[in-house]
């Protein structure tokens, strides 16, 4: 198992005070302060202790709420299980479904982190290509291909990082339909389910109802709560029991003050994730000019807060060229090579930095491509 090579970068510009991030996915705005103000509250209030391992059961009770009114779907609380961020979640539930020697279809690209997971548990990841000049949709036929004897869970991500890729209805229930043809546990990474700009978000559990769908959420984007850890998987009761049992043995549960100001932002308004959206909505939408303007665009993003710029220009792969753009040109960009062998070429900037950034980075990202050419 490698390290994330989104990580590679940030751990370098990390050192170099001034550098312009754009490696990393991580909102620059504050968590609002309604959900940080409930943090503190909770730390006052006593509530600093261990909560039940599937996280709080008022927290949960929201969450059923939440589900039903923007994914669409009806669970209980104890189809869920809060976690370590939405990283936890998707560890656990894979950890709950894979036996040494299965096998996990992954998107190419897609984030690191999913690839770093099937080591640790004796697993083998087989890839399925999103390519662009398919707008980053799966080939239906060729996914299926891949599919053997061991194959146990198709792991699907839309809104998709890092291409803004948002997955049509109709793919979605071809998707599934794989799922269900094949006995696949379907697992859904829904972390960007309200990050969207255009068309519509469908998850696979607002249709199919039949216990093989395991979707995870996060607050980490939503809300700007990168740091407070939280995340959370829903699925039928009896593997929700075993992804508990996975979180038991390695948590213990997320942070109870994490879980009371998640109650906030619940409860409170939601303008802040709407200002957030159309924020991120304008950024591409600057971004997307830039890249056009330097001939660099790739693919417009849909949905999450990413954009792949083209530097099959510039000598050498991609993780090269953004070690090197990050120490000579000051701008820090993920490689794509960190998401796939699909992403060689290519790197990934996180419309999550400011407008300053992404007018000052995406120039100086152009002009290194322009002098470093093959």
């Amino acid at each position: 198992m490698s390290h994330s090579g989104i990580r590679e970068i940030s751990n370098i510009a990390v050192g170099m005070p001034g550098t312009i991030r754009l490696d990393v996915g991580q909102p620059n705005f504050r968590t609002p302060d309604h959900i940080s103000e409930a943090g503190k509250r909770a730390i006052d209030d006593g509530y600093t202790f261990y909560t039940h391992t599937q996280g709080l059961i008022d927290l949960r009770e929201r969450l059923v709420a939440k589900l039903q009114k923007i994914n669409h779907y009806s669970v209980t609380p104890e189809q869920i299980a809060c976690a370590s961020g939405g990283v936890g979640a998707i560890a656990a539930a894979l950890a709950a479904i894979l036996e040494p020697g299965d096998e996990v279809l992954l998107p190419d690209p897609g984030w690191p982190n999913y690839r770093m997971m099937p080591p640790w548990l004796g697993a083998r990841a087989v890839y399925y290509p999103l390519l662009a000049e398919h707008d980053y949709l799966p080939d239906l036929e060729r996914l299926e291909s891949l599919v053997t004897p061991r194959t146990r869970v198709l792991l699907i991500n839309s809104p998709a990082n890092p291409t803004g890729a948002v997955f049509p209805r109709g793919v979605i229930e071809a998707l599934a339909e794989v799922a269900v043809r094949h006995d696949l546990w379907l697992l859904s990474d829904e972390c960007y389910d309200q990050i969207l700009f255009e068309g519509e978000h469908v998850g696979p559990a607002s249709f199919l109802d039949d216990g093989r769908v395991i979707t995870v959420y996060t607050f980490s984007k939503t809300y700007a709560m990168t740091g407070w850890r939280l995340g959370y998987a829903v699925g039928e009761a009896g593997l929700i029991d075993t992804v508990t049992k996975v979180l038991e043995s390695n948590t213990s549960g997320p942070s109870t003050i994490a879980q009371k100001a998640a109650e906030a932002a619940l409860d409170g308004p939601q303008e802040c994730v709407a200002e957030m959206v159309a924020a991120y909505a304008h950024r591409r939408d600057l971004a997307v000019d830039l890249l056009r303007e330097s001939g660099l665009l790739v693919s417009i993003p849909q949905g999450a807060f990413y954009v792949m710029a083209d530097v099959s220009g510039a000598e050498g792969d991609s993780r090269r060229f953004a070690l090197r753009l990050v120490r000579e040109r000051g701008v820090s960009v993920a490689p794509g090579t960190a998401f796939g062998r699909v992403g060689a070429g290519m790197v990934r900037i996180s419309l999550a930095s400011s407008d300053e950034d992404l007018r000052e980075g995406i120039p100086r990202l152009a002009e290194a491509v322009r002098d470093w050419k093959t």
